[in-house]
């Protein structure tokens, strides 16, 4: 019997992986070994030893950056149900074609919690939850595999919850509260470039005590900064152009990437300072500048005269 090693998988012959079950196909790597013994600690084996399921498998890198006493946790036997909603969250109940363009889609998992799917059309890369597939697709008897850098946890919070948790944006908060626009914050597919408090503090204060007292500016403010669809740092490149929601101020934006994962985005530039915050219905990129156009500018001076 010939035994071939293509990308990791020890194959029995050189085209029986179709013929394999998920469980065997990862029996047979030496990648994903953590993952493998976690699904059987787990008690799901023969689950995916048939049916048909769609599974994004973290590679044993992957594991070696969690804490260590999480996995020491996951393995203890009071910890059974967690464990078990981990694994589950990394299995969806059936497969699709694998030329699939996913637009910000959730699919549901075996948790009852969905991860979300997006395709970007430059380059062809999927993610899943902001992790890009390493691996685009292993398809096997019952289903298929797809190859992660990471593990997979489903957000907690919308947009809006996941800021008020943290201390560091409660002028970008309130300037959401005050123009009524909090509920555009919850809205679902979105990108929030979210500025920290130190931002607002970089404008003149009369700008700014003129902006806070103007609900229209006020209101076209937070609408510069949040952009329809879910854009994670997987799929930017240096030079896209982003647009947002707003109709009277043409704010058209400019990432440029920096190193292998620095980011920053213009005009009146803003470093990225925490990427690829999810929540249950978007992403959340936090920044050091407050985004708007040179004519909302201008109609700020005319207010202060």
């Amino acid at each position: 019997m010939n035994v071939h090693v293509v990308w990791g998988l020890l194959l029995l012959g050189v085209y029986d992986v179709a013929a394999l079950t998920i469980m065997e196909a990862l029996a047979s790597r030496y990648d994903v070994m953590s993952f493998s013994s976690l699904v059987r600690r787990a008690g799901l084996e023969s689950l995916l030893n048939k049916g048909n399921y769609t599974v994004f498998v973290p590679v044993d890198a992957a594991f070696q950056l969690l804490p260590e006493q999480m996995i020491t946790r996951l393995y203890q036997k009071e910890n059974l149900l967690e464990l078990k909603a981990l694994v589950k969250y990394h299995i969806v109940p059936y497969t699709w074609n694998t030329h699939h363009h996913w637009t910000g889609e959730k699919v549901n998992t075996l948790a009852s919690k969905p991860v979300r799917m997006v395709t970007y059309p430059h380059n062809q890369v999927t993610v899943v939850n902001g992790v890009v597939l390493t691996e685009t697709n292993l398809s096997v008897s019952n289903g298929q595999i797809f190859l992660l850098s990471s593990t997979l946890s489903p957000p907690t919070f919308d947009i809006a919850q996941d800021l008020y948790q943290e201390p560091n944006y409660s002028s970008f908060l309130t300037a959401a509260a005050l123009s009524g626009m909090t509920s555009k914050l919850k809205e679902d597919n979105i990108t929030v470039i979210a500025p920290y408090d130190l931002a607002f503090t970089k404008m003149d204060k009369n700008k700014t005590d003129a902006l806070f007292n103007n609900i229209p500016l006020l209101r076209a403010l937070v609408e510069f900064h949040i952009l329809p669809g879910v854009y994670y740092t997987g799929g930017l490149y240096d030079n896209e152009k982003l647009y947002d929601d707003n109709s009277k101020y043409d704010n058209t934006y400019t990432i440029h990437q920096f190193g292998k994962d620095g980011f920053r985005v213009s005009p009146f530039d803003g470093t990225f300072l925490t990427k690829n915050w999810l929540a249950t219905n978007g992403v959340i990129h936090a920044i050091t500048g407050v985004k708007y156009t040179w004519p909302f500018y201008r109609d700020i001076d005319k207010i202060i005269g």
